[in-house]
């Protein structure tokens, strides 16, 4: 090649690099990684600020009507006091609880703080996983909802299980990464085992610590199989599983010693037609299809769109589009085919995100309708979708703006939607009449009543809280409308008292409506025999 046209080949080179970089500079995302490279710390203790700042301005010093939040409380409490280890619905929560009992008692406060330490932990462990590992701007868009986000703020001032399962779950995603990070090709088993023993024994102890804290996340370990076999890791593969059976077996041979084999039988309880019903028997092949796709429904096509306030807060149940659902599930399983090659990172998120959904909807029986059970699994759907749109901008320069426009009309939403919830709860500030009554009621039958005495509750977690610790015996649905039958399971259950209290139906709206478990069992043994019923106490 002559000088003349090596000049010329040098020249277009130059040309190309010079076109290719005023390209650069004139994309948009290209000047946000550039900024946010240089002051994510800034931003993201920023992001942490604004979180504490909306846990403490959304807090709510109730506990909630529905019982669960009460009874991992009142779980706590009998490992403390009667050592009587929490299986049902999950150990983990109430392990952790039980410490925070023992330090400061049935303090409601003290108790939700913790919630508020594991909200912070949550925030503080997403971006630690992921920071580096995908674009700032799609980083700080899953921050700025999980720190400002009124459905997922509510649960930082509850003692539900779902901030601390945030809070555990983005530790194990954090060491998930760094094992993925750590990954060499060329190792030998040996070798590679003692490089990364530490950061496996944690990954045991982690995902034991998350399948023990809600029941469905067993199928955790299964996310963490797939991804390394998919990605031909396979040493990684069976290190997974070896640190994972180990523990749980350690856990359950400690826990059996201490404390006797588990009354609860899980798998059980999820095979049934109806929780609270198990006369109705179980699912059929069929019957488990059509729960998963009602479960997907529901999700899918109402709750995680609610839960990022792009469709009305209230629930509605016929607000259901099965079209939105098929939408959802296909975006999903499109990230998750594409996450392969583009971002390891990602390509887990995806995986977790599709096998945790599978376990709910197949685990939970479709008549159990609540957003919460969704929750834990809200930040990955939230970054799928910011992350494919970002990627998909980031293609097209024209769309950028349209992109950023969006993550930030996002977050304003969000924080208008927050702050309107600031309102709401200040007006629910205090229990309604009908509660407050029945709270008194709980109180007087521990102050006045033998300690002896079994007295029949329709929410006994909330009669336990608020009494003080008295145990109460709970009724939950109406088992018989029979006196005969009725009077026979109270006096196998040794109960003395009922209360009968006047609980409102729609907690909202004194309607004259309320909760009538209990009345429609009492009100067939008092026409039958009225001699057996008598009043002892009225608030």
């Amino acid at each position: 090649m002559s000088k003349k046209e090596k000049q010329q080949v040098k020249s277009q080179a130059t040309t190309k690099s010079t076109a290719s970089a005023i390209g650069r500079k004139s994309d948009l995302f290209d000047k946000i990684e550039s900024w946010f490279g240089k002051h994510h710390s800034k931003v993201f203790y920023s992001f942490l600020i604004i979180s504490t700042l909306f846990s403490y301005i959304l807090f709510d010093s109730k506990v909630s009507d529905g019982g669960d939040d009460s009874s991992y409380i009142e779980r706590a409490w009998s490992l403390l006091h009667d050592g009587k280890f929490p299986y049902f619905q999950g150990p983990g929560y109430p392990i952790f609880l039980s410490i925070v009992v023992k330090l400061f008692g049935l303090n409601v406060i003290a108790l939700k703080i913790f919630s508020v330490v594991c909200q912070f932990g949550f925030v503080w462990f997403t971006y630690k996983a992921f920071v580096k590992r995908i674009p700032y701007t799609v980083l700080f868009g899953l921050i700025s909802f999980i720190s400002v986000n009124s459905f997922i703020q509510y649960y930082s001032s509850q003692t539900f299980t779902e901030t601390f399962f945030l809070f555990i779950q983005a530790i194990s995603f954090y060491i998930v990464f760094k094992i993925i990070d750590a990954i060499k090709p060329e190792q030998n088993f040996i070798s590679s085992l003692k490089e990364n023993y530490l950061k496996w024994i944690l990954f045991g102890l982690l995902f034991v610590l998350l399948s023990i804290s809600k029941s469905v996340a067993i199928v955790a370990i299964v996310a963490v199989v797939i991804y390394f076999v998919l990605k031909k890791n396979y040493k990684q593969v069976v290190f997974a599983l070896v640190a994972f059976v180990i523990i749980r077996l350690i856990y359950q041979y400690i826990t059996t010693a201490m404390y006797g084999a588990s009354n609860s039988d899980q798998f059980e309880m999820i095979l049934r037609k109806e929780l609270y019903k198990p006369e109705l028997g179980y699912e059929n092949f069929g019957g488990m299809l059509t729960r998963f796709f009602n479960n997907c429904n529901t999700y899918f096509s109402l709750h995680i769109y609610r839960i990022m306030h792009l469709r009305p807060d209230k629930y509605d149940i016929t607000s259901f589009v099965p079209f939105f659902a098929f939408l959802t599930s296909m975006y999903i399983l499109v990230c998750t085919f594409l996450g392969y090659k583009k971002n390891k990172f990602m390509f887990f998120s995806a995986i977790y995100v599709v096998i945790l959904c599978g376990g709910i909807f197949f685990g939970i029986q479709a008549q159990n309708m609540q957003d919460r059970l969704i929750i834990i699994v809200m930040p990955f759907i939230f970054l799928l979708l910011f992350y494919w749109m970002y990627m998909l901008a980031k293609k097209y320069s024209g769309m950028q703006t349209i992109f950023i426009l969006f993550v930030s009309g996002m977050l304003v939403w969000n924080v208008f939607c927050s702050v309107n919830k600031v309102k709401e709860n200040a007006k629910t500030a205090a229990y309604t009449p009908d509660w407050q009554n029945f709270l008194e009621m709980s109180k007087y039958c521990a102050d006045s009543l033998p300690d002896s005495a079994q007295v029949l509750s329709r929410k006994p977690s909330m009669s336990f809280l608020y009494s003080g610790g008295k145990k109460f015996v709970g009724q939950f649905v109406t088992t018989s409308m029979n006196a005969d039958t009725v009077l026979m399971n109270w006096k196998k259950q040794n109960v003395k008292y009922v209360i009968l209290g006047n609980l409102r139906m729609n907690p909202t709206k004194n309607n004259g409506r309320v909760i009538n478990t209990i009345h429609r069992m009492i009100g067939p043994v008092y026409k039958a025999y009225p001699q057996k019923i008598r009043l002892v106490k009225s608030i």
